[in-house]
């Protein structure tokens, strides 16, 4: 009787703690939601043309303390135009990228209003990357002014965030972006062909695509219309608190549906022969997130198979995961942990890739481990020899081999920047989680979510978080292989 009273007890404790944990995170998300800038999008896709058409307001408010002449969006968009400096992909995958050939595209406007006022709009960056709206005087902070857009965006036929293939469109990255504003400036920064060069706030979107009703749309958001008119349907979507906003469009999607906690998860899928085994993967990850770090925030989080020269790319509620991939499970798990770390917690993918790819690696060999499909010393052995011998390799041909985990654009390749990101990220975690224990690895993770959600995170917020929890030990852990000054031993067959 004891014994079944004190269990009731700390049952009802855990649950009170885990309502407790998600009143708070949904708390934040409402506060994320008052202070995110709102756009409106009001699109169409052409499927002769393979171009779409939009209108877009974007209500934004100078939250710095900084005052300006102009508002800055990144239109990335631009990059797959023919005379781009920076190619949307290192040269090793372009065949692979470009299967029919090469194809070209880009973002042109029509008009640019300010507070309903035409204005003198530029385009201008280190690649015609950046648009640049005068707001007259000064933006000053705290003022709001409504920028008004039209626009048209050509896709080119690449295997891509952004463009068609045979089966698939993808909409990644194809509407003008805000800048995100760091010490009082715009960060301008140019799209690199390695790596995701993006650093994004959360805002809140409501966004319409009209376009013939053969097709059906994975997306990022609650769906909250849908209607037919002729051969034509208008989606429209409501997203809120999200970095960004993300389609994948196909005539051939199937769909298949479940539901993790208040979370509906999708699968979208064409030539996935074990559908349901991804669809558990999405749901899998998730559930394991939800118990380890913290509470999906979400109403949906859709995953969609599509043409992509990559293993997969994460949005806000989406994932993109390759066709053919020779690991679908893994892969889906993959982006859906980017849901937590990128996603909910943003960072600076630009100065500090292994922080969200390291970490979404290393969760998912956890969770793979967790299912028993891969044990996590089998996963580990692979990132040792694999670390290990590139470096090895390296070493023959230069002296001193740069072994600091630096910003994507000092990678001398798309390689490199794997290996460094994703291989020597997933050893770094691998030596906190051996050194802490799983208990402090996952506080310190929760810890880190609870407090960095809805905002761009500096690495220097995750190491704070395991020192408070785990001593100083775990610290010297992170600037030694941040640094390069790691030890690791090769292993043998």
């Amino acid at each position: 009787m004891k014994k079944s009273l004190c269990l009731l007890i700390s049952l009802c404790l855990v649950v009170s703690g885990l309502v407790l944990l998600a009143a708070c995170s949904q708390s934040k998300k409402a506060a994320a939601v008052k202070s995110g800038n709102e756009y409106t999008i009001v699109s169409a896709y052409d499927d002769v043309t393979h171009m779409l058409s939009a209108v877009q307001t974007v209500s934004v408010t100078n939250r710095s303390d900084n005052a300006f002449d102009a508002v800055k969006f990144h239109i990335y968009a631009n990059q797959y135009r023919q005379d781009a400096t920076n190619s949307v992909v290192p040269a090793v995958y372009h065949a692979k990228a470009y299967p029919n050939g090469d194809s070209y595209g880009d973002i042109s406007f029509d008009s640019v209003k300010v507070d309903g006022e035409p204005v003198p709009f530029t385009v201008g960056g280190t690649d015609c990357d950046i648009l640049s709206v005068p707001v007259g005087d000064k933006f000053y902070p705290d003022k709001t002014v409504d920028i008004e857009m039209t626009y048209t965006v050509q896709l080119a036929n690449v295997l891509h965030r952004l463009g068609y293939n045979d089966k698939t469109v993808n909409l990644g990255n194809w509407y003008p972006v805000l800048c995100h504003v760091d010490n009082g400036k715009y960060t301008e920064s140019p799209y690199f062909c390695v790596g995701d060069p993006f650093v994004t706030d959360t805002a809140n979107y409501t966004v319409s695509i009209t376009l013939p009703d053969k097709y059906l749309v994975a997306s990022t958001g609650d769906l909250t219309e849908a209607a037919s008119s002729g051969n034509s349907v208008t989606y429209r979507y409501r997203a809120e608190a999200v970095r960004d906003f993300a389609m994948v469009l196909s005539s051939e999607f199937t769909k298949i549906s479940d539901t993790v906690g208040d979370t509906q998860v999708n699968y979208f899928y064409y030539a996935d022969t074990d559908p349901e085994s991804s669809l558990a993967a999405a749901c899998g990850m998730l559930e394991y997130l939800n118990k380890h770090v913290g509470t999906y925030p979400y109403d949906q989080y859709s995953v969609a198979e599509t043409g992509f020269c990559y293993g997969g790319m994460e949005y806000p509620n989406l994932a993109m995961v390759t066709s053919g991939s020779a690991s679908y499970r893994e892969a889906v798990a993959h982006e859906t942990a980017h849901q937590w770390f990128y996603g909910v917690v943003g960072n600076d993918q630009i100065s500090e890739a292994w922080l969200d790819e390291g970490l979404s690696e290393y969760v998912t060999y956890l969770y793979m481990d967790s299912t028993g499909e891969t044990a996590l010393s089998q996963s580990m052995r692979g990132c040792i020899k694999t670390y290990v011998t590139y470096v090895d390799v390296l070493d023959r041909f230069y002296d001193n081999v740069d072994r600091t985990m630096r910003p994507i654009d000092l990678y001398k390749n798309d390689n490199e920047y794997v290996i460094f990101t994703y291989v020597k990220g997933s050893l770094l975690f691998n030596s906190l989680y051996e050194t802490v224990g799983a208990d402090k690895f996952w506080k310190s993770l929760h810890t880190y979510y609870d407090q960095a959600q809805f905002t761009v995170a500096p690495g220097s917020q995750l190491i704070q978080c395991f020192a408070s929890a785990c001593g100083d030990e775990a610290a010297s852990i992170f600037s030694t292989f941040i640094d390069g000054k790691e030890i690791i031993g090769k292993v043998t067959d």
